[in-house]
């Protein structure tokens, strides 16, 4: 009973069918075992392949048609393309970007248009102070001189640097800003010429003399341009300068061979007086947090006067005695520059520390000069009136091509102090 039950399910088993995939494949064999989920085939060439019946489409006992060859080997042949394209590539999540940092946020920065507040501040350090009082004297007696055939050996004066200083304060309001400051620049003068004259004789004039100029300073300027980085501010001013020369230390000595033939005690008193306008460029270029460029730079236009003393003493050996008073007056303008930059590191948000140079010089064209000598020797005979018309009319020449200049220059370091006003 059994065995005739057995022999067509071995029948079964043995016939080859063909076997429809899922993905188009094509299989032809004999069924050898199968299971609820799965299929084993024996192959023509021996091999036992496994399959899943979820990959099975179909089976079928009949031979494969010449169309169904055809279609799965086109439908193998897309899949493997497609197996073959490298897959797309997956898009990396975007990054949120980062939030710039404001630096308007920092507590140091100052809102340039809306600013309020006002900067006190003060410098010291080291200055020189060049003008033109001894040494354009003494080059215009040395031109005139040498017109009148006493020739004079003028040396190149010397400068020694002293005490400078300045101070100001400066008033922001919104794109505005006023502001007041001052200059203080002193120098120690050296002086040194010689005169020579027919029969031989040489006059030697030496002296060292302290020089002083201060001035001071009005001006508005406009917030034209301004970001994070720099500002740029035209500014118009008007400035007055004061300068003085006051000399007691100048001495006259006379030889004749090696004999000392005179000797001369002179004292001068320089004082001159210029203002005018200017207009220039303020800049302010901020490094960092911390670090602040200040840069200026102003065109003077000024106008003003010089106005000179001296009283001399002469001593003629073996007993001479003479006193002398000399007057003179240059009425002159002037054109230059004023240029400073100074490097601040606020301390704080209200305290900085500075460091900075600063320069002033302008050049001078005479409009007119005036000099006068009076002594105990000429009272009851003095010069004829026409004769002293000529000789000022031909210093007032002479005066007009010798060349003037001022210069004053100094390396300071200062602190300064903002206070903020209510908005």
């Amino acid at each position: 009973m059994i065995l005739l039950l057995s022999s067509p399910i071995v029948e079964l088993f043995a016939e080859q069918q063909t076997i429809y995939m899922r993905n188009g494949q094509i299989l032809r064999g004999e069924v050898i075992q199968q299971t609820a989920t799965t299929m084993q085939i024996k192959m023509d060439d021996g091999k036992i392949k496994q399959l899943n019946k979820k990959e099975i489409q179909r089976v079928s006992y009949r031979e494969p048609t010449v169309q169904e060859k055809k279609e799965s080997e086109e439908k193998l042949k897309q899949q493997t393309a497609v197996a073959e394209e490298p897959p797309p590539p997956i898009p990396e999540p975007t990054k949120k970007p980062e939030p710039e940092i404001d630096k308007a946020a920092s507590p140091y920065a100052i809102d340039q248009i809306k600013r309020k507040d006002i900067e006190v501040f003060f410098g010291a350090g080291l200055g020189t102070y060049r003008p033109p009082t001894e040494s354009y004297s003494n080059q215009l007696g040395a031109k005139f001189s040498a017109l009148s055939g006493f020739p004079i050996d003028v040396d190149d004066p010397s400068y020694k640097r002293s005490l400078a200083y300045s101070l100001g304060l400066i008033y922001y309001w919104k794109k505005f800003a006023f502001g007041l400051s001052g200059n203080n620049f002193s120098g120690e003068t050296s002086a040194r010429l010689k005169v020579y004259s027919n029969n031989g004789s040489l006059q030697e004039i030496a002296g060292t003399f302290p020089e002083k100029q201060s001035s001071l300073k009005a001006d508005i300027s406009y917030l034209a341009y301004s970001n994070q980085r720099i500002d740029l501010r035209p500014s118009f001013g008007y400035s007055q300068f004061w300068g003085k020369t006051e000399d007691t230390n100048t001495i006259s000595t006379g030889y004749n061979g090696n004999d000392l033939t005179s000797f001369f005690k002179n004292n001068y008193y320089f004082l001159e007086k210029l203002k005018g306008p200017s207009i220039g460029l303020k800049t302010t270029v901020r490094q960092g947090e911390r670090w602040e460029h200040r840069i200026e730079l102003h065109y003077l236009i000024l106008s003003g006067a010089q106005y000179g003393n001296g009283d001399t003493a002469m001593f003629n050996t073996p007993n001479f005695f003479d006193y002398g008073v000399t007057r003179q007056s240059i009425q002159w303008d002037a054109k230059g520059f004023n240029f400073s930059y100074k490097l601040f590191y606020k301390w704080t948000t209200t305290l900085s520390f500075w460091v900075g140079i600063q320069a002033f010089e302008w050049k001078y064209s005479v409009k007119s000069f005036e000099q006068s000598f009076s002594g105990l020797g000429n009272i009851n005979n003095p010069s004829p009136i026409d004769q002293e018309v000529v000789i000022n009319f031909l210093l007032n020449s002479v005066a007009k091509s010798v060349p003037a200049t001022s210069k004053a220059s100094s390396l300071e370091f200062g602190v300064m102090k903002r206070f903020e006003l209510s908005q």
